[in-house]
């Protein structure tokens, strides 16, 4: 195991191929760190499975056939393995797997439908300008915060403001918040730490 990490597959992918816990290859490569594997001491090791379980064939047809009478016949449309898992109890059949095994046995099988969900890279802080995606010019937000409750004292507005790249934050606490309170607070700011290339504020009337 701490060989096949050390080659550069992941630790998660160590324990699936080799059918242990996670915190059992984290164990043993912390152990074996800086030394070389025939010099580790190694006593305690836990065996590695020979084999894995595998649900008996006649089961998982069972499962196949119950998943096709479900698709077909499911008042609600429901033909997953916890429909599935349900509509066997509801048979008496005997042994009845778990919903993960279901899962895993409609896997295996190739007849799940839905498609694996594909995580895709966020696009650049300002995609939608070409400039500020580019990180060649900055970007000022900025937003309020209302009904900021304080222990004994009254409700707050609150103006904020962020720089998109340089992350320079400002905030303007006030009981009421009006378009010419936000534009001196504004004016105020940009003149200490200059005039960034675009600002961008939601719809809030006072920012109109």
């Amino acid at each position: 195991m701490v060989a096949a990490v050390r080659r550069g597959d992941s630790q998660r992918e160590v324990a699936n191929r080799f059918g242990v816990a996670l915190c059992t290859v984290q164990r043993w490569f912390e152990r074996a760190e800086g030394r070389r594997l025939d010099r580790v001491d190694w006593s305690g090791l836990p065996p590695v499975p020979k084999r894995t379980r595998r649900t008996d064939p006649v089961i998982e047809q069972r499962v196949l056939t119950i998943r096709r009478w479900l698709k077909d016949r499911s008042a609600l449309g429901e033909y997953g393995a916890t429909a599935i898992r349900r509509e066997m109890e509801a048979r008496g059949i005997e042994p009845c797997p778990s919903i993960p095994t279901i899962g895993r046995i409609l896997q295996r099988r190739g007849v799940l439908d839905g498609r694996k969900r594909t995580r895709r890279p966020p696009p650049p802080r300002g995609w939608y300008l070409p400039e500020v995606a580019a990180e060649k010019v900055e970007l000022d937000s900025f937003d309020t915060i209302e009904g900021l409750a304080i222990r004994g004292g009254p409700h707050l507005t609150v103006l904020t403001g962020v720089s998109l790249h340089g992350g320079l934050v400002a905030a303007w606490p006030a009981r009421f918040v009006s378009a010419k309170s936000t534009l001196d607070a504004l004016v105020e700011h940009w003149r200490e730490v200059g005039l960034p290339a675009y600002a961008q504020f939601d719809n809030d009337n006072r920012f109109t």
